[in-house]
């Protein structure tokens, strides 16, 4: 996020560059890189080239909104539409359990990163962190309800070192975004 213009507005990239959320919402939540959290009004939301456009109750001139810059916008998780069968969060996949193919368990979730090519689980195991790309061939099954995921072929994916893993030049990345389908088995 960062400042647009004279008059206070501010500029985002959406995640889902599909979604039309921020565009209804009422109120926001602003997420600074320490971590505090902060609630603002909003008084008006636009696209413009593929970003939204917001103007935040307060954000008078391009001075303050540029005291804003890095924030990340956010919404509670009761504003979010509601997901379909086999859909869930990104952000709910933190946490879980990951298992071999066989069921055992092998790791735990720690971070969903958010790459151009393909969403990848950080999957902390014995050896370090792999990141498993959400693809098919790798996430077997994802069991949000159940809280774990099987995945398998981590034998082609070498581990990062766990301080190489948790540098903190990487950001983690498992804000709540848009729905992402659970991946069909192959056949």
């Amino acid at each position: 996020m960062r400042a647009h213009g004279l008059k206070g507005e501010l500029l985002l990239k959406p995640f889902n560059p599909d979604s039309t959320l921020l565009l209804s919402m009422d109120e926001v939540l602003l997420k600074s890189r320490t971590g505090a959290i902060s609630t603002h009004k909003v008084e008006n939301a636009r696209m413009h080239s593929g970003h939204v456009l917001l103007t935040l109750e307060g954000v008078l001139d391009r001075d303050h909104g540029d005291t804003l810059r890095g924030n990340l916008v956010c919404v509670t998780r009761a504003a979010l539409p509601p997901l379909e069968e086999g859909e869930y969060y990104l952000v709910d996949l933190v946490g879980l359990e990951a298992r071999d193919a066989a069921g055992k368990p092998i790791g735990k979730v720690i971070e969903v990163i958010e790459y151009p090519s393909a969403n990848c689980l950080a999957v902390e195991c014995e050896d370090g962190v792999r990141e498993v790309p959400n693809i098919e061939r790798y996430v077997l099954e994802v069991d949000v309800p159940n809280g774990f995921v099987r995945v398998e072929h981590l034998d082609e994916i070498d581990p990062l070192k766990i301080a190489e893993a948790r540098s903190p030049a990487r950001e983690p990345k498992a804000e709540a975004r848009s729905p992402a389908r659970e991946p069909k088995k192959e056949r």
